[in-house]
């Protein structure tokens, strides 16, 4: 297993669409001390905030996005469903420019003791594109691994990807592991003949069944989103 974890912001006018263009990368990314001790979560519970700098080197929060919906993820590059969701990922960030992406990545290297975030910051774009990365999700080094005790259940799913859904309070609507949750939903619903749902159109359906506000919905969504439990899940 990596012993370094990495985070990425998607930032610019791709993400940030009521904020300045700014540069596409990350430079860090830390948690309160309050917060640091684990990852582990559960819907209805506040996510941490998270606060990272830009290249512009102005300091920002997760809790900018207070008032907004928004994903956050985590995935790794030795994490072959987690590569396999990126063009869904993407796709999805292209069509919902108003839902903001925040990232964390573990990278499957150490960082050497003492090396300069900037270097380090560009060491790491390039391991990224090597990896198929889209060139704006930028790894930068954070160093918490959190343990599988605090990851969210099921336990025997692999705890990446992982997608959480914050709503406008920042509190967390939905979140599941793997891929296992859109991929297989028809199956787990006992729906036979049904084409199983992409990641966009699962994150839609969720979106739509909380009651967010979306530019746009797709048709196979909006099914979707009808056969969503209370939990809308």
């Amino acid at each position: 297993m990596p012993s370094v974890f990495s985070a990425a912001v998607r930032i610019g006018a791709i993400l940030f669409t009521a904020a300045p263009a700014f540069a596409a990368s990350v430079t860090m990314l830390a948690v309160s001390p309050v917060q640091a001790q684990s990852y582990g979560f559960a819907a209805g519970d506040r996510l941490p905030v998270f606060r990272y700098h830009g290249e512009d080197g102005i300091a920002h929060r997760t809790d900018e996005f207070r008032g907004r919906w928004f994903l956050f993820k985590r995935g790794a590059d030795w994490c072959v469903p987690c590569l396999a969701e990126r063009p869904g990922l993407d796709a999805f960030m292209r069509v919902h420019p108003e839902v903001p992406v925040v990232m964390m990545v573990a990278v499957s290297r150490a960082s050497p003791a003492g090396a300069d975030p900037q270097r380090q910051m560009q060491r790491d774009v390039a391991h990224q594109r090597s990896n198929g990365f889209d060139p704006h999700i930028v790894a930068v080094q954070d160093g918490r691994q959190p343990s599988q005790d605090e990851l969210p259940a099921p336990k025997e799913i692999e705890p990446v990807p992982l997608t959480v859904v914050i709503d406008p309070n920042g509190v967390i609507a939905v979140l599941w592991t793997s891929t296992h949750r859109y991929e297989r939903f028809y199956e787990r619903k006992g729906i036979a003949g049904r084409r199983e749902p992409r990641f966009g159109d699962y994150v839609e359906a969720v979106l739509l069944c909380k009651g967010a506000a979306l530019s746009t919905v797709g048709e196979e969504a909006r099914t979707l989103a009808r056969s969503l439990d209370a939990s809308c899940s």
